[in-house]
């Protein structure tokens, strides 16, 4: 199996320019959480270049794909006027955050310092995810409660509660950087100020420091590490003996249980309900078992993604393909987010690392929101109108029977009208497109339902 599924629209230059981004924002990332040990280098004329060739080429890589899935979307989904709204500012908003990075680099090399008030422009602008997380929470909340088979949808539930718990984490976490670099920060940054990723760098108070575990690290954690990946372990259950039992069972219980580790460990170990220890340099292999264990889990969404459409590819149909591409968009947004929720801004080194993975917050959870909540949709709605198919097989028994040929076809019509109904009717309340609008495709599932409901038929005959 390819490592990449591609359509005409999303091809191999998308997943390049997406995974140099992703290798970019990563990397920022780990300066923030290993600053610590690799500070010096970082605060040098070299980290000033690096900085820049980093900022520049993100800009480029996340500019560039996103043009492409900004066409997979304007051809597939029709958007409700909200989402609509926020769809085509979000380049709006990519272009405001590259001029703000542009003023930062312009400031270090002219001045040697730049403003604080750009990172709390920055920071105001990335609030724009708080408003994607509500919008997949609201639209996930609203299809489980209209969902005729609730039992049987804990995939939407789990995705609902995911985009939840960002949705606070996200808000928390703007909410204390932008006043520790209001109170706490100079109006201006240059290379003589003591920059530090330690919790007691950043100022807060005790009240804050419990909120900051509870409100933000707490809820961010179980979003990605539990709530995601149950929603991702419901979506594979049918591919579970393609890819093995075991296998299945180590992707998605060993990166959550890595990255838990890694986070909580040190606070068990030390035994605090208030402190975040997490940072503390006495815990430094559990900050590379963390690290690793969330971008593991990340990489097991993305593959359970990437595995449903390879499957889908090779049943192309015009739905199917639409399916495919937000598959893609899903796996993509998936390693994107979980980096681009890290608060190192307020480390405030020079230059200001952790600015990167802040600014790209906006895209990723635009990616995020609306790739996820598309597949998980649409595998809702294929869910949910093949249980449609077998209720109106059930209630037009005359289908079960040898009768007259021409009575059967005239009630097959009428049930692939039926089932058509409950498809419109949940595109307009959705958004997103059903896989399962075909008529043959509807056809050839009744038909199968009926062959079902015979064998079960014939089954009792023999045992009677």
């Amino acid at each position: 199996m390819p490592l990449v599924v591609t359509t005409s629209i999303i091809n191999k230059k998308t997943y390049l320019m997406t995974f140099i981004a992703w290798a970019i924002i990563i990397t920022d990332v780990i300066f923030g959480t290993f600053f610590d040990a690799l500070g010096k280098p970082l605060t040098s004329s070299f980290g000033v270049i690096l900085f820049i060739t980093m900022s520049i080429t993100v800009f480029f890589a996340g500019l560039y794909a996103l043009r492409d899935y900004m066409v997979a979307l304007r051809k597939d989904l029709e958007a409700p006027s909200f989402f609509n709204r926020l769809y085509k500012a979000t380049p709006i908003f990519l272009y405001a955050l590259l001029v703000i990075f542009g003023a930062i680099i312009v400031e270090m090399v002219l001045f040697s310092q730049y403003s604080t008030y750009l990172l709390i422009l920055l920071l105001l602008i990335s609030a724009v995810a708080i408003l994607f997380f509500g919008f997949r929470t609201y639209k996930f909340l609203s299809w489980f409660n209209l969902s005729v088979n609730k039992r049987h949808n804990i995939m939407i539930l789990a995705f609902a509660v995911s985009s939840m718990l960002l949705c606070i984490s996200t808000t928390v976490a703007i909410a204390l950087d932008i006043k520790e670099l209001v109170v706490s920060r100079p109006p201006s940054i240059d290379p003589n100020f003591p920059a530090s990723n330690s919790m007691a760098s950043r100022h807060l108070s005790r009240i804050e420091l419990i909120i900051h575990l509870y409100g933000f690290l707490v809820p961010q954690v179980t979003a990605i590490a539990i709530a995601e990946i149950v929603g991702v372990a419901f979506f594979l259950r049918y591919f579970k003996d393609q890819i093995g039992r075991a296998t299945f069972w180590t992707l998605i219980i060993l990166p959550p249980v890595l990255f838990l580790t890694g986070v909580f460990g040190p606070q068990f170990l030390k035994s605090t309900g208030s402190e975040f220890v997490y940072m503390e340099s006495q815990f430094l292999i559990f900050r590379v078992i963390g690290t690793a264990g969330w971008v593991a889990a990340d990489f097991v969404i993305a593959y359970a993604y990437i595995l449903v459409a390879k499957t889908l590819g090779r049943q192309i149909t015009s739905s199917r393909n639409k399916i495919i591409n937000y598959l893609i968009i899903a796996a993509l947004a998936t390693i994107l987010i979980s980096p681009t929720t890290n608060n190192w801004i307020t480390n405030n080194s020079y230059p200001p690392f952790g600015a990167i993975q802040r600014a790209f917050l906006v895209l990723a959870s635009f990616l995020f929101s609306i790739g996820i909540y598309s597949v998980a949709l649409s595998v809702a709605q294929d869910s949910e109108l093949r249980h449609l198919a077998r209720k109106y097989v059930k209630e037009y028994a005359l289908l079960d029977t040898l009768g007259n040929a021409q009575e059967n076809a005239e009630i097959m019509r009428k049930l692939v009208k039926l089932i058509h109904q409950h498809a419109d009717a949940m595109e307009k309340e959705t958004a997103v497109e059903s896989p399962m609008l075909d008529d043959n495709e509807v056809r050839q599932y009744i038909d199968l339902v009926i062959r079902e409901t015979r064998g079960k038929k014939d089954d009792r005959t023999v045992g009677a």
